[in-house]
């Protein structure tokens, strides 16, 4: 008779195949463990070199490369005599890009060995740091280091834009809200009574309602990227009638709106860039005394024309001889009561040279959308006044200048 055999009486032998490829497995997933951060950083795009020299940062640093946009072209920091800010390194030089690349190393290394550690102790984030790094100088992180200038004491001013770091102390002495402390302590010639006693630079010429004017300077190779021909009829002596995309096309609509009242705009001049300025500046200077020319043409760089925004208007009328002057025509008294409309304004009213240090120019109008020019149209306000009531434009960086 057959004994009965339980079918799990026997033991089952495993393989030593299956014990190879559990180790395999094993090794495999702690060698994934291991080199997690060279696999994300691969996944990135950053290749062998590019990954070695971001693993030898602390552990902290690798994750913000990880958890960051790629940064292109990270080995050209390895040629340098550098401290390893690759990340800092990169997007200084973007926010900077005439910076070259050893002027960026050092300007990025000695902010970290200098002032990052007194900085830190001071309260300023890190995130709060990098903002500051797109315009402040080593000798403003200098001045807030050594006035030991708490971050909880100049939080709110470092949000008003234009904001100069070396006058910090005084916009808190003054005991005035952040944004007229700003502008009455390092820009007290946005009213024109005031002397303007530094010139200063805009690096981001593109915000509509930036304020132009003496003491506020365009760079001279500033040109606007998007310049078009404006079908408009042109004077005969007009020797560009370019503006600006928005404002072309908000001008061309107000010319064929005032053709239909039978009025008939015609542009005398647009853009003019930097080097038509100066022309114009040293042919001024040629025919009259220094004094008289400064006060009839902008010091070049100062001249909203060079902004692209800016057109001189003149009429048909005019040019057939019927009026003497834009400013008695039909066409004028249309513009000013309907130019807001599509986001003009007269730039230097009758009245208004106290602050804007021009004196009347009924033909000069200026762009700057019509949120902003139905603001100031119904306020009877300059320009300048709505930079005092709302701040320098949100896209606005400055910088000092020895220009006068």
């Amino acid at each position: 008779m057959q004994k009965y055999k339980h079918p799990y009486s026997h033991k089952k032998h495993i393989s030593p195949v299956f014990f190879l490829i559990l180790a395999f497995i094993i090794i495999l997933a702690g060698i994934g463990y291991l080199q997690k951060n060279r696999i994300q950083l691969l996944i990135k795009g950053y290749n062998f070199t590019e990954q070695n020299m971001i693993l030898q940062l602390d552990e902290q640093d690798i994750q913000t490369y990880i958890k960051n946009d790629k940064i292109e072209n990270l080995e050209k920091w390895k040629t340098l005599s550098q401290q390893h800010h690759y990340l800092d390194y990169s997007l200084y030089q973007k926010q900077h890009p005439q910076t070259n690349a050893k002027d960026v190393v050092t300007y990025i290394d000695q902010f970290y060995k200098l002032y990052q550690p007194k900085l830190n102790e001071l309260g300023y984030p890190k995130n709060i740091l990098l903002q500051m790094m797109q315009n402040a100088s080593l000798q403003d992180f200098a001045y807030l280091t050594q006035q030991e200038l708490p971050y909880h004491k100049t939080k709110e001013y470092l949000s008003i834009k234009g904001v100069i770091y070396q006058d910090l102390d005084k916009y808190i002495q003054s005991k005035k809200k952040p944004l007229d402390a700003v502008l009455s302590i390092s820009y007290p010639f946005i009213s024109s009574p005031q002397k303007v006693n530094q010139t200063y630079i805009v690096n981001e010429p593109e915000s509509l309602t930036l304020l132009i004017k003496k003491g506020f300077q365009l760079p001279s190779s500033y040109i606007p990227n998007d310049l078009k021909d404006v079908n408009i009829p042109i004077a005969k002596d007009c020797e560009n009638k370019q503006l600006r995309k928005e404002a072309g096309q908000a001008l061309e609509k107000m010319y064929q709106d005032a053709l239909k009242e039978n009025l008939h705009l015609v542009i005398n001049s647009g853009y003019r860039s930097f080097q038509q300025q100066k022309a114009i500046y040293d042919d001024y200077f040629q025919k009259y005394d220094a004094v008289t020319a400064a006060g009839l043409v902008a010091i070049p760089g100062s001249s909203e024309h060079q902004l692209g925004l800016s057109v001189d208007l003149t009429s048909q009328s005019v040019i057939n001889g019927q009026w003497r002057f834009f400013g008695d025509t039909p066409e004028y008294k249309w513009v000013i009561e309907n130019a807001h409309h599509y986001g003009y304004i007269l730039r230097y009213p009758q009245n208004k040279s106290h602050i804007t240090g021009t004196t009347n120019e009924p033909w000069h109008f200026r762009y700057v959308g019509q949120k902003a020019a139905k603001i100031i149209y119904e306020n009877n306000w300059t320009l300048e006044d709505y930079v005092l009531h709302y701040g320098l434009s949100s896209s606005t960086t400055l910088q000092k200048s020895n220009r006068k």
